[in-house]
């Protein structure tokens, strides 16, 4: 229920979900991939640890059946309750968990059951196509996906855990398991379901699941406390530790800054852990009670981060948990890939792909300089160039920092400028120097442009053309405004006998750039 104080567990739980979260916020590279393994194996192991409290949770309950049966009684009958709905969601999860594994790499059935717990084994973990139809449909606002039965089967159990208790219990009782749309954001409509699943890679996706199954392990735990509590018997402790840590990203520009967040996964953290890292100890603790480590890589290659987390366990006892991790520290360096040419056309729309390793699209800023025209982004990391004048330009791409204070430079990357080439002239899609009957050039009516082998969509305009022939012993010639035969031309071509050649001369060919081309071409009578 909202406004109830939170559980040790529910606290830990919220921030695996913000570790989660951050994640999801970044490029998904094989590190990233990885380290929601880390993230999956770290929740998984809670899940586990939450099961076991339980079935102590359910002991406590039947010995206190034994010892008072009347005031247990009732409690017991409850318990029962809860567990059938907990293990049939958490039963459901799994399911859907083999259903997306199967999806993506294309396994059997029996094959997906034996990696369930496993994601490192999952080949596929960057795929999302299949997952995401299965989990949002088309991804549309009322499209319907196992997500939206699976978010109508939370709700659902967090009305039948919270029947079991007294009507003052549920008031100030929170189980979590929060299935409400994210807030809206300008026009943009987002739903729990597309927050969670949509176009998220498949190794996100099964984390989210088992982040879900932790919070039902939890929710459970919590009722049973509160049945426990009813017939007066204690809360049992979790006995099991671990630390965890979660780097921001693992590859790192130089002069950039490298971000991990440290953690325990577990419940009974009261108290923020005693951290060193690399033999120096860390003080710097943000809002949510992660210890935060920070470091300036100043040389290119691995950089290996050890930390040391001391911590109470579940009897009080001072106990350290070590763990490694290592991140890739690169140099300032982009990618500026034109989509068609290697250079710049002036006058028509330059697709250009822009990427920088291991930032988003949306966090990359490009510009053009040194010559005269634009940089204009179209999507992601989509952007179109213009060029109206000049011999070369260079594209300069910066980076969003990850704090969001500032960017940090990646380089430039250099185009030269060219002018679209020359069209060639045509008649009823013949060159010059072919041969022509009087009938199609009749037929034809005008001449026209094509540019051939040019990848880009441009067209030639014909405003003016001179046309001539021999006709008996003398040059004719006639002048035309616009590429049609005119009656003079028309006139001539009367005359013109088989075997004679006519020409095409001085015609003037306006292109996209602005500049006009003078052309000429010939053809033979047949």
């Amino acid at each position: 229920m909202a406004g109830g104080k939170e559980t040790p567990r529910q606290k830990m739980i919220g921030m695996m979900y913000l570790v989660l979260t951050a994640l999801l916020a970044l490029n998904v590279s094989k590190e990233i991939l990885d380290a929601f393994v880390v993230v999956n194996s770290g929740l998984e192991q809670t899940d586990k640890n939450f099961t076991t409290n339980n079935a102590l949770l359910y002991k406590s309950l039947d010995k206190a059946l034994v010892g008072d049966p009347v005031r247990a009684k009732e409690a017991v009958d409850n318990s029962k309750k809860v567990r059938k709905w907990s293990d049939e969601l958490h039963k459901y999860i799994d399911e859907l968990k083999t259903e997306l594994i199967i999806a993506e790499d294309q396994i059997t059935k029996d094959q997906a059951v034996k990696i369930l717990d496993s994601l490192n084994v999952v080949q596929n973990k960057d795929k999302y196509d299949n997952s995401t139809r299965i989990m949002c449909g088309d991804g549309t606002v009322g499209a319907k996906g196992k997500a939206t039965d699976l978010k109508n089967k939370i709700i659902q159990i967090k009305k039948d855990l919270l029947s079991v208790l007294r009507e003052d219990i549920r008031k100030t009782t929170s189980l979590g398991l929060n299935t409400d749309d994210p807030a809206r954001k300008g026009t943009a409509v987002e739903t729990w379901e597309t927050q969670k699943f949509y176009h998220l890679p498949i190794a996100a996706q099964i984390t989210v699941l088992t982040q879900l199954q932790t919070e039902i392990r939890n929710a459970e735990g919590t009722v049973l406390n509160e049945l426990l509590k009813s017939i007066g018997a204690e809360t049992i402790k979790v006995d099991k530790l671990a630390a965890q840590m979660v780097p921001s990203a693992n590859v790192v520009a130089i002069g950039d800054e490298f971000t991990a967040k440290i953690f325990v996964a577990a419940l009974n953290t009261s108290s923020i852990p005693d951290v060193s890292v690399n033999g120096r100890t860390i003080t710097e603790v943000d809002e949510n009670g992660f210890v935060v480590f920070k470091a300036r890589p100043n040389a290119e290659g691995e950089q290996k981060v050890k930390a040391s987390v001391k911590f109470k366990n579940a009897k009080g006892v001072d106990e350290t948990s070590e763990i490694e991790y290592a991140y890739t520290a690169v140099k300032p360096n982009a990618v500026v890939s034109p989509t068609k040419m290697n250079v710049f056309y002036i006058g028509v729309d330059n697709p250009v792909s822009i990427s920088v390793a291991g930032s988003a699209p949306d966090k990359i800023e490009a510009s053009l300089a040194g010559a005269t025209g634009s940089l204009t982004r179209v999507k992601g990391g989509d952007f179109i160039a213009k060029v109206s004048a000049g011999s070369k330009c260079t594209v300069p791409v910066s980076v969003k920092k990850l704090d969001g204070k500032g960017t940090t430079s990646m380089g430039a990357t250099e185009f030269r400028i060219k002018r679209i080439p020359d069209p060639t002239p045509m008649l009823l899609g013949k060159r010059s120097g072919e041969s022509i009957s009087i009938g199609e050039l009749k037929s034809a009516g005008y001449i026209s442009t094509v540019l051939e082998n040019f990848d880009f969509s441009a067209n030639f305009s014909v405003i003016s053309f001179e046309f001539g022939a021999n006709i008996g012993g003398m040059y004719k010639t006639a002048l035309v405004n616009g590429n049609k035969f005119d009656g003079a031309v028309t006139a001539l071509l009367n005359q013109v006998k088989p075997g004679a050649r006519i020409f095409f001369s001085d015609i003037k060919a306006k292109g996209p750039d602005g500049s006009t081309r003078t052309l000429n071409a010939s053809f033979k009578i047949k």
